[in-house]
């Protein structure tokens, strides 16, 4: 078994070539801003001042480019790339915000870093209390699903077809209920497995999308997150309900059976509290390993959750959040800024897989000494 500290310094080695990697790449980007900044101010700029010379007219160019063909006698392709470049520089005048008056862009120092200190709190929290939730709920739904399936239920459509046709139209009518409750489990996925942006966007007049609350239950009940993490917790807790230490377990006279709140049962409140009340009962075994394999999982979730947070945050235009600060920096190249935000996203992943790193050893050791 790998210990934590073997852990955490296969970490900290990855931290180290991410951080290197990101320093090689801003100190790339800062080499290649000088160079076109030097071309521009040296070598095209001076054709942008030209007296009598309208580079917004069509003959006035190809009157120029005649010009310095006939002055310099350079090739038709050299002429084609100053021309180019000319016709660059005269679009970055209008459009480029660094070109006009206060609108330079933005360097890092403690001026531009210090308003990104409250975005990226902002970040961090909602990002652990949806990790959180999602867990929770997801583990939630997994024993709910998981229960039913052992009692030997089926689907609503199922049973309602079932009840047709051994009771035939007054059965039918009699149980309208389950064609509801089956259509109302097909909207509840459709929201579960819907992109955030097409939630957010359906009740943008309704609601205020810019509330952190409202980002929270965005983030925990669409872009297939909550139900990604509970078919994968009840997929492994049916793969170890089907292990033979279960049928031994039965045999030696622990509790089998899945009925809710009877004495051989399992209580309603294992949804939420899974290890209360089931001493004796083999659904204690069960979840125990099934969430020592699920732990590995959730680093994996978290990678997911924090694309996820990006895109909602980008896709809504959520002013003052971080990954929407994080876009306009991108768009104004604005490159230190951007890596400095990439690299903090970057160690929120980091942090959480050392701390289910730790969180699973700890798990294995403590359910090693326990056995």
């Amino acid at each position: 078994m790998t210990s934590v500290r073997q852990r955490i310094i296969h970490h900290a080695v990855a931290v180290a070539l991410v951080v290197g990697a990101f320093g090689l790449l801003l100190s790339r980007l800062h080499l290649s801003e000088v160079q076109s900044e030097t071309y521009l101010n040296g070598d095209v700029r001076g054709y942008l001042t030209l007296d009598s010379v309208d580079l917004g007219n069509s003959l006035h160019k190809a009157l120029l480019r005649d010009v310095l063909g006939d002055l310099y006698r350079v090739s038709d392709h050299s002429l084609d790339s100053l021309m180019s470049a000319i016709e660059n520089a005269r679009i970055r005048q209008f459009t480029d915000p660094t070109q006009k008056l206060g609108g330079e862009r933005k360097v890092l120092s403690w001026a531009t870093l210090l308003p990104l200190l409250p975005m990226y709190a902002t970040f961090v929290g909602v990002y652990a209390i949806v990790l959180v939730l999602l867990y929770v709920a997801g583990r939630a739904l997994a024993i709910w699903r998981f229960v039913t399936w052992k009692q030997g239920r089926s689907s609503y459509v199922r049973r309602y077809i079932e009840r047709v046709r051994t009771g035939g139209i007054s059965a039918a009518l009699r149980r309208l209920d389950l064609p509801v409750k089956a259509l109302l489990r097909g909207a509840s996925y459709f929201v579960l497995f819907a992109p955030a942006y097409v939630i957010a966007y359906g009740l943008r007049t309704r609601v205020d999308t810019e509330n952190v609350l409202f980002l929270v239950v965005l983030a925990v009940l669409t872009n297939g997150l909550l139900i990604n993490y509970a078919n994968n917790f009840f997929s492994l807790m049916v793969a170890e309900s089907r292990k033979g230490y279960v049928q031994t377990a039965i045999v030696k006279g622990l509790r089998s059976s899945f009925d809710w709140n009877l004495r051989q049962g399992l209580p309603f409140i294992v949804i939420f509290f899974p290890l209360r009340h089931v001493e004796g009962h083999v659904f204690r075994d069960i979840y125990r390993n099934t969430r020592l394999q699920f732990l590995s999982a959730l680093k994996e979730h978290a990678a997911f959750l924090i694309t996820g947070l990006m895109i909602i945050e980008m896709a809504l235009n959520i002013r003052g959040h971080l990954c929407y600060t994080l876009l306009q920096h991108i768009l104004y190249g604005e490159s230190e800024l951007a890596i400095v935000i990439a690299l903090g996203i970057f160690f929120v992943v980091k942090a959480t897989e050392v701390m289910v790193d730790i969180w699973q050893v700890y798990a294995l050791r403590k359910y090693e000494n326990a056995d």
